[in-house]
């Protein structure tokens, strides 16, 4: 017997126990029930990418603003990464260690929990074309997709590459501006193959071993598949594909590419999507959708979940404009036409001289008496409120429905937020316990009077 046969026979052995073993991940693949329970709607104005780690905290990429936002598993804001350029894919390592694609300077950064800057994959800038996509294995394996180059990169723990697959084309193996990847517990590599209109399979060496959907028709039409963005694979022998073109999450078995279902639907309304670019799943059992076609992060408790959440406020701002410099203290005199004296008190409002540097917020919790609202405990951006005289409890924007009214010292609140489009994030506590957030936009006006 020669050495090629047993490593032949070796080598059908192994395919043979794989293909058995996909077939018992088939047996299990089923459609999850998904129930859907809230969105994240407010901080964004293009959330693409997503990723959670072991705390359950959400991160999500935002290439319009070059920011990453964070907020705690019970969505909680609780910080925002700015000046990154055009930051596309992320994840989190097992030691806390955050990676951001920055499409912007083909690289993939590197920060610590604490987020000091620690390196870049491989050369830094430059390294990729493209950055799109990433997934960290508990190996510590870095896998990147890099849309423009046609390839999928790998990089070791020492931040190094170790392999990469891939070439342009649309023959098996090939890839045509690929923007999603998923690493199965099996160690099975999905690639979705957009240009190709396909999702294709490799195995931890990056050699092919098949695909799902493609082509159909004389037009070369797909109806498999629309435009896959985003992919996760998970341990029931699923894959979820976010189908950008369509608006819903594909289910599919991960062994065969047997369509299992639709999750969500196209639209508008609370629990539809639009344009869904990346999926994530925490360890409550809650799946994470980016729709940036609807500006905001979708949320579905998939089978049994947990759901651990806390209230959403709606907030009105006034003003919404602030100026950074004024010495004339001229900024308000648009407001100059307002009640004034005891009729402004009974109002809600203030004298002039007192609103000056003050920013107004009404607050309603929706399904909560305003009266439960703990003042003492109103923060905007970690700033306490300012105790002022007069109502605080009333229907001050005549909508039929009494809200609280706080104040907040504006100059303080400037010193918290960059010039331009901008978040203020207020949070409380009801009497009973229960806590409260909501986010508002805001602009900043530099000392020239021009918007940066």
């Amino acid at each position: 017997m020669t050495g090629r046969f047993i490593l032949r026979r070796r080598w059908a052995l192994s395919t043979a126990l794989a293909f058995l073993s996909g077939l018992g991940l088939a047996a299990q693949a089923t459609l999850p029930t998904a129930t859907p329970l809230r969105s994240y709607d407010k901080g964004f104005r293009e959330p693409v990418r997503l990723a959670t780690d072991s705390a359950g905290r959400l991160y999500v990429a935002d290439p319009r603003l070059g920011t990453l936002t964070i907020r705690d598993e019970a969505g909680k804001f609780l910080t925002i990464r700015r000046g990154l350029d055009r930051p596309l894919g992320v994840a989190v390592d097992a030691s806390g260690r955050i990676f951001v694609c920055e499409a912007g300077k083909g690289r993939v950064s590197i920060f610590t929990p604490g987020w000091v800057p620690s390196g870049y994959l491989g050369q830094g800038d430059g390294e990729f074309q493209l950055p799109n996509h990433l997934q960290i294995t508990p190996d510590g394996l870095v896998y990147v997709v890099d849309s423009l180059a046609n390839q999928v990169k790998v990089y070791g723990p020492d931040n190094q590459l170790v392999r990469q697959f891939g070439t342009p084309g649309i023959q098996v193996g090939q890839l045509n501006f690929p923007t999603g990847l998923a690493v199965a517990p099996t160690g099975e590599i999905f690639v979705s193959d957009q240009g190709n209109e396909r999702v294709q399979v490799f195995d931890a060496n990056g050699a092919y071993l098949r695909k799902f959907g493609g082509p159909i028709g004389m037009i070369g039409s797909n109806t498999t598949f629309g435009r896959i963005q985003g992919m996760l694979a998970d341990a029931q022998g699923r894959l979820f594909l976010a189908d950008s073109y369509r608006g819903v999450v594909v289910v599919v078995n991960a062994a065969t590419g047997a369509i299992l279902g639709n999750l969500g639907s196209f639209g508008s309304d609370p629990g539809q999507l639009s344009g869904p670019a990346s999926l994530v799943v925490d360890r409550n059992h809650r799946l994470f959708v980016a729709a940036p076609g609807n500006t905001r992060v979708e949320i579905y408790g998939l089978d049994a979940y947990t759901d651990p959440h806390i209230l959403s406020a709606d907030l009105t701002v006034k003003p919404t404009q602030w100026v950074r410099e004024d010495p004339d203290h001229q900024r308000f005199s648009a407001l100059a036409t307002r009640p004034r004296g005891p009729q402004a008190r009974r109002s809600g409002e203030l004298p002039e001289i007192q609103r000056r540097h003050l920013v107004s917020v009404l607050i309603k919790v929706p399904g909560v008496d305003p009266s439960t609202i703990q003042g003492g405990s109103l923060t905007a951006n970690g700033l306490p409120a300012t105790r002022i005289p007069g109502a605080f409890l009333g229907d001050f924007d005549r909508d039929g429905r009494v809200e609280y009214q706080a104040w907040f010292d504006q100059d303080r609140l400037l010193a918290t937020l960059p010039d331009g489009s901008a978040f203020l994030v207020l949070s409380g506590r009801l009497t009973d316990g229960r806590a409260f957030e909501s986010i508002a936009d805001v602009t900043v006006v530099n000392p020239t009077g021009s918007v940066q």
